[in-house]
């Protein structure tokens, strides 16, 4: 039995919309309903915890998306299985969201969009592929496939992630150490890293600073990983080109906001990539079905890493 659980009305009824559209009757209810004493997985996005350990039964706490930042791993850690979803149309998906960022500064479509407003007619050098340097901060299974085929499009990739990786045609960085180094070659920086302690405001000042004068950011990672007020004040100074936004730490973001109305910032409402519910649904009944036949779950998070 799986019981969907999240604080967020629009979560809960997407949810529960699923379910009801790919899952078989009777295999899922919500927390209030009496057969939740039953349910031994949870589907979640940002639930109450409190509420599902009344639970007598439940053994797997869920995530609806690839990421665990909306969970209290705390409250997890020693009770519960950790598992999130894995999906080849996720990865695809934010592969071409990035391509679109990439090609939105490789072909100068900033630029052109701003001479539109002013009115000027100015065309500017066209770059190949092979002269644009992208690094990717994150190389776990979604930049690791993004890097991949990024390389094969011709482009330089570079990619950092806490340890080592290897990766054909990707120039891999790890650790502290290396960080720098990666960071200086970045003439467009990516970040798809998972949310942790040490990633909390990882895009701030100590790294704007040591991109090349006029490089551009693309954040489709997590909303805390970016200091915005940092952001706004090296858009002001010209250490940064621009950046396209797609997520951030309250969402919706709110109207008055200044990066709504800053020139050089694109946003879109977290929309980079998203697993098709079917998917969704499937992975988490498919989990269930292994808890309870007591065999290996697929995507389990290691609780202390956080991803």
């Amino acid at each position: 039995m799986i019981v969907i659980a999240s604080t967020k009305p629009y979560a809960q009824k997407m949810l529960l919309d699923a379910f009801q559209a790919f899952a078989p009757e009777n295999s899922f209810c919500l927390p209030d309903d009496a057969c939740a004493t039953q349910a031994t997985t949870a589907a979640c996005w940002f639930p109450d915890m409190d509420q599902l350990e009344s639970l007598p039964d439940l053994q797997l706490i869920h995530s609806m998306g690839a990421g665990v930042e909306h969970l209290d791993l705390k409250k997890i850690e020693y009770k519960y299985q950790l598992c999130r979803i894995v999906d080849a149309h996720h990865k695809q998906g934010m592969l071409n969201y990035l391509h679109w960022g990439i090609l939105y500064y490789q072909r100068c479509f900033d630029l052109y969009a701003h001479n539109q407003q002013q009115q000027i007619w100015h065309q500017y050098s066209q770059l190949s592929e092979h002269d644009v340097k992208v690094g990717i901060m994150g190389l776990g299974e979604i930049g690791s496939f993004v890097a991949q085929k990024l390389a094969n499009y011709g482009y330089q990739i570079s990619g950092w992630s806490k340890s080592s990786k290897s990766i054909e045609s990707v120039t891999c960085y790890s650790g502290e150490a290396q960080f720098e180094q990666f960071l200086s070659q970045s003439q467009i920086l990516i970040n798809l890293l998972p949310l942790t302690t040490e990633t909390r405001h990882i895009l701030s000042n100590k790294t704007f600073e040591k991109l090349p004068k006029g490089a551009a950011v693309i954040n489709s990672g997590r909303g805390a990983h970016l200091n915005s007020n940092d952001l706004l004040a090296c858009l002001q100074s010209g250490q940064l080109r621009g950046a396209i936004l797609d997520v951030f730490e309250q969402e919706p973001l709110i109207p008055e906001h200044p990066l709504w109305t800053t020139q050089n910032v694109l946003i879109t409402p977290h929309v980079a990539s998203h697993a098709p519910l079917k998917v969704v649904v499937e992975q988490i009944l498919e989990n269930d079905k292994r808890l309870i036949n007591r065999q290996p779950l697929m995507n389990v998070v290691n609780l202390q890493r956080g991803y």
